[in-house]
């Protein structure tokens, strides 16, 4: 396989050829240990809080399953995996010590995706900072170096963890740990510390330098592992970043979005809360961030404490908020995150980006064609890079999120209705809903193109919860409803000629537990879909096993393809000093029967092995036109 580079917003082979890359995330359930089983769902009492002692060895898949797993991704033409990890997997035992077992695995399977020819870029990911806190990410023993005791959260009123709620777990509740005191106090000092706690040291080093190190020389090991595989374009810098309590403008207002009936209490309430204090907090009916008081409730009334012994809220320490003569909480700064020296903060420039830059110089010290891809809040437009990129250097890549927040958080598909992710106004109608899909993914490829030095674009986590409308499609067989979200998806894709990692392919996906986290259910792929749906367990599979163009030797200009005629059309300009062709991948979903191919100028022939049509335009036009049907059809 040839190393990727990038050339005017796109990522390009050695011969200069443009490779679209078309992946899925591997996968959901690698959030979580393997041994013992980490599935939110189970009762874990006995194994939770033991957290040095795990094992991640075994995701995505057991090494003997390997080889399964790729080849079907190969045949749907999966070229790219956003490959997850998370820190807590390479550094659960304690401060510098690495789980070796673990990183020489991870550094097994991508090398056998490079078999495949599957690129990779490798993600530790985090959800909420840590599984414990509601998520995924960071190691146990972090909480532990900074006082708290994560055993007396949840009495505390201070997380939603899965297991821990048990059949009180709401629907897609876990996204409001980012509001929570655990969750937003570890993000504000990860990226803020220096600034917003200056005088908190950890083993003699600022709070904000204790976690970033840990962080980036643990991601390093496993660097170092994959320097030299050429499949591996890079690193993604730290999945859906969150500022914590940073540009918080009122510490006394809660200032987070939800779906439902939510308790909102505010960062302030939250750091009272922390010292065994009872608070009476809003509860709140949400539709995003629109929000009516429905109530109030009573939050730890067990007036639980989850300082150790010599330890108090670490904002308090910094004079945020004290007590009153009365012993009455007090806020003293309810500004604090938002304003420094009488300038409003920025997170993604003042925080975000010096991480990332400290983050990019380490990773490319080990290799420098490692591509830093960047991310932030799936419902921001705030990513910009300007830096003029050192020659010989990769660059970064625009990583961005995008979900159909609407599907996502209710689980209903609604053909006629979404809402713009990033101007948030409401669209009617179902032509409009594909254009509203197409213009959020034009938002962020605008913003590469404008802001990030025209780097290329990668939507690095998109899809819909499989399970939507109470688990219709199982209970009916009908999974059109699937099929037709993921077109939607997907033309919005095609029609910004951008690159997709989707949100995920689970190994051990089951309709009863998802993807094992949180009740999370949208890998494409599970044990238990039925045969006469899909003969290799996809789901949707149809929408997203397309052709497309796997290599130009050219420059893109459009491309579609019409699902219910299986009808692919593509176009591409011939460049400068190259010879003009490109290769095409041919899905058998699609084609089984065979296909006809019309070409204005050129010639073509087929690869059947590996589904391949390879086209070498004839010399002498300037655009290119290839039109793919099914053998059975007449244009």
């Amino acid at each position: 396989m040839d190393r990727l580079e990038s050339e005017n917003g796109y990522f390009v082979n050695k011969n200069g050829s443009i490779v679209l890359l078309r992946g899925v995330n591997l996968s959901g359930s690698s959030k979580i240990p393997f041994k013992p089983n980490g599935t939110t769902r189970l009762n874990q009492k006995e194994s939770f809080f033991d957290h040095r002692n795990v094992s991640f060895v075994g995701r995505p898949f057991l090494e003997s399953e390997a080889k399964e797993h790729l080849t079907r991704l190969k045949k749907w033409g999966i070229n790219f995996l956003r490959f997850i990890i998370t820190w807590e997997a390479i550094e659960h035992s304690g401060p510098g010590i690495y789980d070796e077992e673990y990183l020489d695995y991870i550094a097994r399977l991508v090398k056998l995706a490079e078999k495949f020819g599957i690129y990779v870029f490798l993600d530790p990911h985090q959800d909420v900072w840590s599984r414990f806190t509601g998520g995924d990410g960071a190691p146990g023993w972090v909480f532990e170096k900074f006082g708290m005791d994560i055993h007396k959260f949840k009495d505390a009123d201070l997380v939603y963890v899965h297991h821990l709620e048990g059949e009180n777990y709401k629907k897609m509740i876990w996204p409001q740990n980012y509001q929570k005191y655990p969750t937003a106090t570890m993000f504000s000092l990860f990226f803020g510390g220096n600034t917003f706690a200056p005088n908190l040291k950890i083993e003699d080093k600022s709070a904000e330098e204790f976690l970033q190190s840990h962080f980036i020389n643990s991601i390093l090991q496993l660097a170092k592992r994959v320097s030299k595989l050429k499949n591996v374009v890079g690193f993604d810098s730290l999945n859906e970043p969150s500022p914590g309590f940073i540009e918080k403008e009122n510490l006394k207002e809660f200032s987070g979005f939800g779906n439902g009936k939510i308790l909102t209490p505010s960062p302030f309430q939250e750091m009272v809360l922390t010292e065994g204090n009872t608070v009476e907090v809003d509860l709140k009916f949400l539709l995003g961030t629109i929000g009516l008081t429905v109530g109030k409730q009573m939050l730890n009334d067990k007036k639980v404490s989850i300082w150790n012994k010599n330890h108090s809220c670490i904002w308090r320490k910094e004079k945020v908020w004290e007590y009153d003569p009365n012993g009455a909480p007090m806020l003293l700064k309810q500004d604090y995150f938002f304003r420094v020296n009488g300038k409003k903060v920025e997170f993604f420039n003042d925080f975000m980006k010096p991480f990332i830059k400290r983050y990019k110089n380490s990773l490319q010290k080990v290799q420098k064609k490692f591509f830093i891809f960047i991310e932030s809040d799936p419902m921001k437009l705030e990513l910009n890079w300007k830096e003029s990129e050192k020659k010989g250097y990769a660059g970064v890549v625009n990583a961005t999120h995008w979900y159909d927040g609407v599907l996502l958080f209710t689980k209903k598909f609604i053909p006629w209705f979404g809402v713009h992710s990033f101007k948030l106004n409401p669209v009617f109608g179902k032509e409009a809903l594909v254009e509203l899909y197409a213009n959020c993914i034009k938002e962020i490829k605008l913003m590469s193109q404008k802001e990030m030095n025209n780097c290329p674009t990668v939507i690095g986590e998109t899809g819909l919860p499989m399970d939507l409308e109470n688990k219709y499609s199982y209970k009916t067989n009908d999974y059109s409803k699937i099929e037709k979200i993921l077109d939607n998806i997907y033309k919005a894709i095609e029609k910004n000629l951008v690159n997709i990692t989707l949100w995920n392919y689970t190994p051990d996906n089951t309709h009863e537990f998802g993807d094992n986290w949180n009740d999370e259910d949208l890998s494409i792929y599970s044990k238990d879909t039925p045969k006469k749906i899909c003969e290799d367990g996809g789901r949707g599979t149809k929408a997203f096993s397309r052709p497309y163009p796997v290599e130009t030797s050219g420059m893109p200009v459009s491309l579609s393809f019409d699902i219910e005629k299986s009808l692919f059309k593509y176009s591409f300009k011939k460049s400068a000093n190259k010879n003009p062709s490109c290769i095409i991948f041919i899905p058998e979903v699609h084609y089984k029967n065979g296909f006809k191919v019309f070409v204005n100028a050129g010639t073509y022939s087929y690869q059947k092995e590996k589904n391949l049509l390879h086209f070498k335009g004839d010399i002498g036009v300037d655009l290119y036109g290839i039109t793919i049907i099914k053998s059975d059809k007449i244009v």
